[in-house]
């Protein structure tokens, strides 16, 4: 889900992005991007912004401190565990080695973007009825210096022109589990009454 969560973001940015002009290289504008592989330096494809998952967080607000339901349908016992509600942390990276200009001004029409599309919602966003989600709510993530350095250590970079956001909020939530228990439909009780005199 995570994983087509940020394609249908990708995809929405830079359908944006594009409408406003090509880019240099007549690539996609807006890519999905692994920000550190293993073993080799962090580099991300000339002339795109890249899109990139920094952490997934569980949403402590929305969390409803709930234990297991048990719903009994047609006398078959169900189990249903609670949600787990999560928000993703993502970078978009602008990269067009030799042209700043080009790099702040693409920071600049990400931000343009979410500044107009402050959510998503099922019924204009093509996907996302599909993986079951009626809203995505995004907001700018402003780090001070330190945890900018930190980022970018993780990431295994120097700094690049960057924003962050975070994404809210997504519901993984089973189906209910037929459980092996059988519904007690009567209870016989032989109670003995034993005289104390």
């Amino acid at each position: 889900m995570i994983g087509d969560v940020l394609q249908i973001v990708a995809r929405e940015v830079s359908t944006y992005i594009d409408k406003q002009g090509n880019l240099p290289s007549g690539k996609k504008s807006v890519i999905l991007h692994k920000p550190n592989k293993l073993n080799e330096k962090f580099s991300i494809p000339d002339n795109t912004i890249a899109l990139s998952l920094l952490n997934i967080e569980e949403e402590k607000v929305a969390k409803k401190v709930t234990v297991a339901r048990r719903t009994v349908i047609d006398g078959k016992v169900y189990k249903e565990n609670p949600a787990i509600n999560i928000n993703l942390q993502v970078i978009f990276i602008a990269s067009f080695e030799n042209d700043y200009i080009s790099e702040l001004n693409y920071i600049s029409k990400i931000l343009a973007f979410f500044q107009e599309n402050i959510s998503f919602t099922d019924d204009k966003v093509k996907g996302l009825k599909e993986l079951g989600i009626n809203k995505l709510s995004f907001k700018l993530t402003t780090l001070s210096l330190e945890k900018q350095n930190t980022v970018w250590g993780l990431l295994g970079s120097k700094y690049m022109p960057s924003l962050m956001y975070k994404i809210s909020m997504l519901v993984f939530q089973n189906e209910a589990q037929l459980l092996d228990t059988k519904l007690v439909k009567t209870v016989d009780v032989q109670v003995d009454y034993k005289d104390k005199s």
